[in-house]
């Protein structure tokens, strides 16, 4: 075969070509210590390499969102400590205003100070996080949940959802509760009931006793009417808890003039003070709300009357006692969740060392590979050197250099 100058050039610059492609492959491999850097390096280490790649992502992703569960948690611990520690501050006080050495002025500087621990409760309650979404709202999050106020009472405007992150591919975790839950559902100990008036009465008329008698825990509620025939006004009792008709009562009084009603089968023994109007209404249930119970105490150190006063004073311990214990409970689920996701932090972070471990052997990351990447770029490079020379002294052979 007759071998022109042509091809001598174009062989010798194919081979350097080739030589300088697979030094380039070689340095690429070596500054990412990196074996596979394209599929077609390891078909199948690539393939696997995608899955793992894909899982570690998903992983991280899982990673964040306990971060987010963790704050969100925090800010709900930490709202629930400030509404336990304000619960117990007006236990303290409706302890203190039943010193009967208390004079009107007393009570009535007691009831300034519960006053702003009412509005300190309420604000606790509508608390935003960060992105200004309520805590305590369920769904409705860009709403205030707690509306209203002491004179008129407060209103949940929120709904029962619970918002959740997903932490790992098979828990969604709640990170936030109902604030209907826990402060509008506190409940009375066994065998006892909250006994509380509308906070949109008209009348002087206020809750000043009541006597259970083998009580069936069924809720009540008194509507008053104007007597007929006569003047005064009709007390009429409704089951609310059986959904019966209403049963008329008709009141006594007692030796200090309050009036006192029986119902429930007579189970149920109520006393009213002052002066209720047609279009009030009382109730005895086994569930109330704080700031009904609240805002009931209040009225009453107001109104001056001494029975009045004890029946408040002692209502509303009872009302704290079961306003902390319904704290505490969800408190408590909140501490388990957050042992749950530092938990779940910890597997999280072993497989993500598992998956970094996978990807170094499939792609060839690890301390051996990379002796041996750098041994065949040192080898490559010999390779093209010796390319180079010896296209030198080929290119050189030519008759014009012996003339």
């Amino acid at each position: 075969m007759r071998v022109t100058t042509g091809m001598i050039f174009d062989s010798g610059v194919s081979s350097m070509q080739k030589q300088n492609a697979r030094l380039l492959e070689t340095q690429q491999q070596a500054s990412s210590a990196r074996r596979v850097l394209r599929p077609s390096d390891d078909p199948v280490a690539s393939a696997r390499a995608l899955e793992v790649s894909q899982s570690k992502g998903v992983n991280a992703l899982y990673t964040a969102n306990q971060g987010y569960a963790t704050d969100a948690l925090r800010l709900v611990d930490s709202k629930l400590g400030a509404a336990n520690d304000i619960l117990t501050y007006v236990r303290t006080r409706a302890v203190e205003s039943g010193n009967g050495a208390y004079s009107k002025s007393d009570q009535a500087a007691i009831a300034s100070d519960l006053t702003q621990q009412f509005e300190a409760l309420q604000s606790v309650a509508n608390s935003q996080d960060a992105t200004g979404d309520y805590v305590f709202g369920g769904y409705r999050s860009n709403a205030q949940p707690f509306t209203g106020g002491l004179a008129g009472g407060v209103t949940y405007q929120g709904d029962q959802g619970v918002r959740t992150l997903q932490i790992s591919a098979s828990r969604n975790l709640p990170i936030t509760s109902s604030g209907d839950q826990i402060f509008n559902n506190i409940r009375a100990a066994s065998g006892s009931a909250f006994a509380l008036s509308a906070s949109s009465n008209a009348g002087t008329g206020l809750v000043s006793g009541m006597t259970l008698s083998s009580y069936n825990n069924h809720n009540y509620e008194i509507q008053v009417s104007n007597a007929v025939p006569g003047p005064g006004v009709a007390f009429t009792a409704f089951d609310t808890t059986a959904g019966g008709a209403g049963v008329p009562v008709t009141p006594g009084l007692s030796a200090t003039g309050d009036k006192t009603l029986t119902f429930g089968g007579g189970s149920v023994t109520l006393n009213i003070s002052g002066a209720p109007v047609a279009g009030d209404s009382f109730t005895v249930s086994t569930v109330a709300s704080t700031f009904d119970v609240l805002g009931n105490f209040v009225q009453a150190l107001n109104s001056g009357v001494a029975t009045a006063t004890r029946f408040g004073s002692s209502q509303a311990i009872a009302g704290m006692d079961a306003a902390q214990e319904s704290v505490s409970v969800v408190r408590s689920g909140v501490g388990s969740r957050m042992v749950e996701v530092d938990t779940q932090q910890n597997i999280n972070s072993s497989l993500d060392v598992q998956y970094t471990d996978t990807l170094s052997r499939l792609e060839g990351s690890d301390s051996a590979s990379l002796v041996s990447i750098i041994s065949n770029l040192t080898q490559q490079k010999t390779y093209l050197e010796a390319a180079q020379q010896s296209f030198m002294k080929v290119s050189n052979l030519s008759l014009f250099n012996y003339l």
